[in-house]
């Protein structure tokens, strides 16, 4: 009787060790998936807060180049004239080029980031749709750049014209 008690006791606790590692590798595995869910949400919003912050700048830049460009038309205007002022637009426009060709290969850089990381991650159709729809906001912001580049470029020779 006693051997069938311990050979009882010792099968149930082996059933029960059994059961509890059962229990931990499924709890490891639901851990896991939920890592797995985190790392791709994160990744998620890390490109979709990489392409909204240089959308930003792009914009920012694009607003600050027409401002400038709305002052020398005033200074037109009021026929506000002088050659160290229209020296310093010149090279306000210089540097704004400077600039613009640093964002457009900063672009090119982040459209292979953005290639690569869509190929690379496991994002579900509405996610990439949502990204893509982001990216050619970028595109956008740069022509209105282009766009004030053209203006900005336009009004300082005029400005200069008239010296």
């Amino acid at each position: 009787m006693k051997r069938f008690l311990c050979f009882s006791a010792f099968v149930l606790s082996f059933f029960s060790v059994h059961a509890q590692s059962q229990d931990i590798r499924e709890e490891v595995q639901r851990l896991v998936q939920r890592v797995d869910s985190l790392e791709h949400e994160l990744s998620y919003l890390n490109l979709t807060y990489e392409l909204n912050t240089l959308n930003s700048d792009i914009t920012i830049f694009a607003d600050e180049v027409y401002t400038r460009f709305v002052a020398i038309k005033l200074d037109i205007s009021n026929r506000n004239f002088n050659s160290e002022l229209g020296d310093s637009y010149q090279q306000y426009y210089e540097s704004c080029q400077n600039k613009k060709q640093s964002i457009s290969e900063l672009i090119e850089v982040k459209s292979l980031f953005f290639n690569l990381k869509v190929v690379t991650s496991s994002y579900s159709e509405d996610e990439v749709s949502m990204l893509k729809t982001r990216y050619n906001v970028i595109n956008n912001a740069y022509d209105v750049l282009e766009h004030s580049m053209n203006l900005l470029r336009f009004i300082v020779d005029e400005y200069n014209r008239f010296l």
